[in-house]
């Protein structure tokens, strides 16, 4: 997003990269650094700052490295949490911004601008009691407080910006809401034209470490492997027949058919055939066609107007499809077993 708006973007893969810096960019270090680079970097990231550089950082959690927040003097106060987002006013462009957890902080540095928030519990120290009462007038007090969520500092010669929680500058989140406004009032600073991302940890992950230092050990591990799997594996053997071709029964075909017809909606064509042959069947009845249809429903117990609608009614969906089919087969099934066998002859 940054480069689409005519930006030069890079991303830092190595800590070691934070101590050669351009003077005229803006850092983006979108998570707490470890201990290791924090103690080698805090302390030069600080100095570039005031030496020109622009640096946006987020106040780290009480459960994060400290290092940098403290190398710039910041200090949290506690959290302000927000349902559905903070409403933040950035240099006098409201936006709703995806902030649900928000340390704010404090700090003594010159304010260029400042977004606010009001209403935070305050973080409480190791030594306090976790226990202490919070309804005091203090603590009340604190509920409507104004608080600094988001902000612009001067720091000798270049910017700091802090951020009360980054992460709807994330990939993730930065479709929602104004969260892409907002990133880009955080990242462009003045006449900057590089923004530079610190956002990968200073150790690589195992298997990337691993493949840079000892990739014949990989090779060979998998080797090994492949080797293995194939003494296991079956590998020689006589080839295995080709079944003979079958032919579907019309039974299978027929069943294809109506499944076909089915899914077509078809349901005339489906009721054509039984249809037929229940009017044959009735035609065998005495009688006109009225009498013979309620002779048929006395002897299926059906009502005639169930049989009626069977024969003659067009099906409106699949329901009513089903329920004529289930009528047509209950009768062929009474009629055919209400049919009197042949007489026989009489023989002398």
């Amino acid at each position: 997003m940054i480069a689409a708006l005519g930006y030069r973007t890079r991303v830092i893969q190595d800590a070691t990269e934070l101590a050669r810096l351009p003077q005229h960019a803006t850092l983006w270090l979108n998570q707490a650094l470890p201990d290791a680079a924090a103690g080698r970097t805090s302390e030069q990231i600080a100095a570039w700052v005031n030496a020109g550089g622009h640096a946006v950082i987020a106040v780290p959690g009480s459960w994060q490295p400290q290092r940098l927040s403290k190398a710039f003097g910041i200090q949290a106060l506690g959290m302000h949490v927000a349902k559905s987002g903070a409403r933040l006013d950035i240099e006098g462009r409201p936006m709703l911004v995806g902030i649900r957890q928000c340390d704010v902080f404090t700090t003594s540095h010159p304010v260029m601008w400042q977004a606010t928030v009001k209403g935070y519990k305050p973080r409480r120290g190791d030594d306090e009691d976790d226990e202490a009462d919070e309804s005091n007038a203090y603590a009340k007090a604190l509920d409507t407080a104004e608080a600094i969520a988001v902000a612009r500092f001067r720091v000798g010669k270049g910017a700091l910006t802090v951020l009360c929680d980054d992460r709807p500058m994330l990939n993730p989140n930065i479709g929602q809401q104004d969260n892409a406004r907002f990133a880009a009032a955080v990242l462009l600073e003045g006449d900057r034209d590089e923004v530079i991302f610190a956002t990968q940890p200073e150790y690589p992950a195992l298997p990337l470490w691993l493949w840079q230092r000892a990739p014949l050990l990989l090779l060979s591990l998998g080797t090994l492997v492949m080797l293995l799997l194939w003494r296991a594996g079956i590998r020689f053997g006589a080839l295995q027949a080709v079944p003979p071709a079958s032919r579907p029964g019309l039974q299978l075909h027929l069943r294809a058919l109506a499944a076909f017809l089915l899914r077509q909606r078809q349901y005339e064509a489906l009721l054509r055939g039984p249809r037929d042959e229940i009017r044959r069947l009735l035609a065998k009845l005495p009688g006109n066609a009225a009498e013979q249809i309620t002779d048929a429903a006395k002897r299926a117990a059906l009502r005639p107007e169930a049989i009626a609608e069977a024969l003659e009614t067009t099906p409106r969906d699949a329901h009513h499809y089903l329920r004529q089919a289930t009528t047509l087969v209950q009768l062929d099934t009474r009629l055919r077993a209400a049919r009197p066998g042949s007489a026989r002859r009489k023989t002398r």
